[in-house]
């Protein structure tokens, strides 16, 4: 096995804020109408600090997200000491990449409020990208879950930090916990997959495998291409040929070699077990 990456999730927490008719369309999530309605407002009311922040979160929610940090330091003048301002600002340069002012914001908003579970867990996930590992990792997202048990994308990014770091079987309880959290984490599902596959229990990956499958939810051609890993290193010689011939993400890079012989001209070459997500 050459690498391991596994990749953590990226959930949208901008706060929500209180003023008027922006306030009604944003939670309904119309958000082109609210940038309007917020854009109408504010001339009439330009100090009024919920209306600002509010059009900086309307910005964000339509891309706009350069200038929802624009809109979100002409609000920090009206009032520099909310910790969703430096939250919400802190979210919009993750989606710029970056992470070291991100983390500059969620520090100032942690200074305000330490109970909110969504500041920890991106907080773990600007130094996850920032590969700062171990300590850092597990203290945000431990937190994130101690202030919120259910916490399914913190538990599921603390699964993939373990598992980047080679503790794949602490790596799969985390993943397994996350989906009986939410099942609707796919990418858990063939995570825990791909991580029996590392471990070496082939047949135990199978059957995840088959899951994913036969729900056809998920990478379905990284689920066929793993799959016939499986049955490969188990030497079931049609099952993964028929797997393998399933998967278009077959290549000719490094580490690879023609399995002609194996399986017949109607294969590609193969990869060896090389797990990337």
């Amino acid at each position: 096995m050459k690498h391991l990456n596994f990749s953590v999730l990226l959930v949208i927490g901008v706060s929500v804020f209180t003023q008027n008719k922006g306030e009604e369309l944003y939670k309904a999530e119309k958000y082109k109408e609210a940038v309007e309605a917020f854009k109408q407002a504010l001339p009439k009311t330009p100090n009024d600090y919920n209306l600002q922040l509010g059009y900086a979160n309307s910005l964000h929610k339509q891309d706009l997200i350069e200038k929802a940090v624009e809109q979100c330091n002409i609000a920090e003048k009206l009032n520099n000491n909310d910790t969703e301002l430096y939250f919400d600002r802190g979210v919009a340069f993750i989606f710029l990449n970056l992470h070291r002012k991100a983390l500059q914001d969620f520090n100032k908003s942690l200074a305000l409020n330490d109970k909110k579970p969504e500041l920890y867990y991106f907080m773990g996930y600007s130094n996850y990208e920032l590969s700062r590992y171990r300590a850092l990792l597990y203290e945000s997202y431990n937190k994130a879950i101690e202030l919120r048990a259910n916490y399914a994308e913190a538990i599921y990014n603390r699964g993939a930090v373990k598992a980047e770091l080679k503790n794949l079987e602490e790596g799969v309880k985390d993943f397994e916990l996350a989906l009986s959290k939410d099942p609707n984490l796919v990418t858990g599902r063939i995570n825990v997959a791909l991580s029996k596959l590392a471990l070496g229990q082939f047949e135990e990956a199978i059957k995840d495998f088959d899951i994913i499958i036969e729900t056809r939810r998920a990478n379905l051609d990284k689920a066929f291409f793993y799959r016939g890993e499986a049955h490969f290193e188990l030497k079931n010689k049609d099952k993964a040929c028929n797997d393998w011939v399933k998967a278009p993400i077959l290549g000719n890079d490094v580490g690879t070699f023609n399995i002609k012989d194996f399986c017949g001209s109607k294969t590609k070459p193969r990869k060896k077990i090389d797990i990337v997500f």
